[in-house]
């Protein structure tokens, strides 16, 4: 039922305006919860192409969404928002963080990066403060 008042909305959304400049989205996989593939975030992409080139992830390390998603951007012009996620339990960021510095050795985070998002979602969950 969320799934489909969502997809009303989106498409009510899309109706009023053609393009967006970016859009929030999780590769993993609706139905199964499964984990992201190469294939499947590039058939993700081909659908959301409608509407823009550009997606923000909220975190590269969970069910490592940011290999695939930055795999499948290879030989595209589409760009992606890298997010780290933070909340009460630290081991979290620092695997975000870990893998964030893994991936900037594989890929050219210059051609598909546009921005790396840290910790902003903590701080509305107020899980963390901005001094932290």
């Amino acid at each position: 039922m969320k799934l489909a008042l969502t997809l009303t909305a989106l498409v009510s959304a899309v109706s009023a305006a053609n393009e967006f400049r970016a859009m929030a989205y999780n590769p993993k996989q609706l139905k199964t919860g499964d984990c992201p593939t190469v294939d499947s975030v590039s058939g993700d992409l081909e659908v959301l192409s409608k509407y823009t080139n550009e997606v923000r992830i909220y975190s590269v390390q969970d069910c490592n969404q940011g290999e695939p998603v930055l795999r499948a951007m290879e030989n595209t012009d589409w760009k992606v928002q890298l997010g780290l996620w933070i909340n009460k339990d630290d081991s979290v960021y620092e695997a975000d963080k870990k893998e964030l510095l893994r991936l900037a050795g594989v890929f050219d985070f210059k051609k598909h990066v546009t921005s790396v998002i840290v910790g902003n979602e903590a701080i509305y969950r107020e899980e963390q403060t901005s001094a932290q």
